[in-house]
């Protein structure tokens, strides 16, 4: 299927923009319209929405007449057609799975998730298709997300607002777009925030930090606002481990729960946690950017977040490779102006012009080339010689500076408070760590305590993903008698500074 790239974004500088939120029974518009010079691109952004009247899925069945009259009745409303549009696209129509670490991690990861990708039944059967979005964060860690969606539902989708001639930037996930929110407003930029997203029939879950989402799922259980705590209740503890094995980010910091959806559901859901000592849920609403765009109060409410969201990055003048799109294997070519068609109806003359033009002119290069190197072989010999005897210096150097590498590696002394610490902080709250003993230059043996036997490989499975251990073995357990205690011992084996500097040099 042919593939073309929608409208710029900075094409649509001095217009409206439109961001698009899409899910199962509703569909809301963010418009943001330019405000008056002197404005300095910021713009002022209203919302509406249109619901199904039978309050089921109109993407499916006999309701998918009414979707697409709700689509039209929008494009009609506020002159969409051949205007930019960003879609977000809710929990119940895509997934997202989002890899971090070294290239090599996520490498290793992506490839895992496109033999998996087939098997994600809850999208519903059929082919499914894919959109992914890969940065590097800093020298040693990337970051890459990936959209799961059902192929016959983007197809659908992408069909129904091309039938109304309006252009489609990308389509993404909600909670990918509310991340981004977010991170803009700088109200949350210096810790990971869980965010509760009810504005679908079901709740997505997910963690935020620094405007990107590094954590998305589900909870099956989470059917209520009830649920949906007592879900959270149980899962705080591995986000806490979570957080601090991706982040570095010390367990107890991720306190804070950003809820959106209607009134009634925020607000069942504060209730929920208002006596959580641990977790304090708040209701979300649109933040105020004032550097961006200016909305009234009205338009600011839990429900609107993911529709502004949708807009926000066309306001940003984000391009479409740095977004996960889901449009990528659906969007076909748009029609083709007469300049165009002539151009590709007579394509294959041109490319023979140019192609014996260049090929003239190689061969007439060739050749004078040729005269010239006859001329001066012995200058070109010279040269040889030259270079031969710069390379053997600089091999000569190299092999020194090697050399010297490998003697600073050897005799180098670990930092081992930081490596104590870094231990020390991987360990669950249950267990506890009687002796840390130094048994050689790069040879540790850990003494401790746990209160049950799983935990034991769960501390084996956490000191496997540090970078600076090269290999760890479990030495022993012993049962304590005087408790229901268990004793572990366990050897680490630790990289050298060379094997450390290898390995991240391969990362990067």
């Amino acid at each position: 299927m042919s593939r073309s790239s929608a409208k710029h974004t900075t094409d649509a500088l001095g217009t409206k923009l439109f961001g698009l939120w899409i899910e199962n029974h509703r569909v809301q518009v963010a418009i943001a319209q330019p405000i008056e010079a002197p404005s300095n691109g910021r713009y002022r952004i209203t919302v509406d929405s249109i619901s199904c009247s039978s309050g089921k899925d109109w993407l499916r069945g006999d309701n998918l007449e009414e979707f697409a009259e709700s689509i039209e009745t929008l494009v009609d409303r506020y002159q969409m057609r051949r205007e930019t549009v960003a879609v977000s696209l809710d929990g119940d129509i895509c997934v997202s799975r989002i890899t971090l670490g070294t290239t090599e991690s996520v490498d290793r990861e992506l490839l895992t998730l496109q033999s998996r990708v087939p098997r994600y039944l809850q999208l519903g059967p059929g082919q499914k298709v894919t959109g992914v979005l890969r940065e590097r964060i800093d020298e040693r860690t990337e970051y890459a997300v990936t959209s799961v969606a059902n192929g016959s539902l983007i197809q659908i989708i992408y069909n129904t607002l091309r039938d109304c001639d309006v252009e489609i930037v990308w389509a993404e996930p909600s909670l990918v777009s509310v991340a981004r929110l977010i991170g803009h407003s700088k109200t949350h930029s210096d810790q990971p925030v869980l965010i509760a997203d009810g504005t679908g029939t079901r709740w997505d879950v997910g963690i935020v930090y620094d405007g990107r989402l590094i954590l998305d799922y589900r909870p099956a259980a989470a059917t209520s606002e009830e649920a949906l705590r007592l879900a959270l209740d149980g899962h705080i503890s591995r986000l806490h481990r979570f957080c601090h094995r991706h982040l570095g980010i010390q367990a107890g910091t991720l306190n804070q729960l950003l809820v959106c959806g209607t009134i009634e559901k925020v607000d069942r859901v504060v209730g929920q946690f208002s006596s959580n000592a641990g977790l304090e849920a708040i209701a979300m609403q649109v933040p105020r950017i004032g550097s961006l765009y200016e909305i009234s109060d009205h338009h600011r409410e839990s429900h609107c977040v993911p529709a502004v969201a949708s807009v926000l990055p066309l306001i940003l003048q984000m391009k479409a490779c740095e977004v996960p799109d889901l449009l990528t294997d659906v969007r076909r070519a748009p029609e083709m102006s007469f300049s165009s068609r002539l151009i590709r109806v007579g394509w294959p003359a041109m490319a023979a012009a140019v192609f014996l033009a260049v090929s003239f002119g190689l061969v007439r290069s060739a050749r004078n080339e040729s005269a010239n190197m006859t001329r001066s072989t012995h200058e070109v010999k010279a040269k040889v010689i030259a270079s031969k005897t710069r390379m053997a210096e600089l091999a000569q150097k190299r092999e020194y500076l090697v050399y010297l590498q490998q003697i600073e590696a050897f005799c180098e002394e670990p930092d081992w408070t930081l490596e104590l610490q870094q231990i020390t902080q991987s360990l669950p709250d249950s267990s506890k760590l009687n002796e840390f003993r130094v048994e050689s230059g790069n040879e540790i043996r850990l003494d401790g305590t746990v209160t049950d036997e799983p935990m034991v490989y769960e501390i084996l499975e956490e000191l496997r993903q540090m970078q600076f251990v090269e290999e760890v073995a479990l030495h022993s357990t012993t049962p304590e008698s005087n408790t229901n205690s268990l004793r572990f011992e366990i050897r680490i084996k630790l990289r050298t500074k060379q094997a450390i500097t290898k390995k991240e040099t391969l990362g990067d």
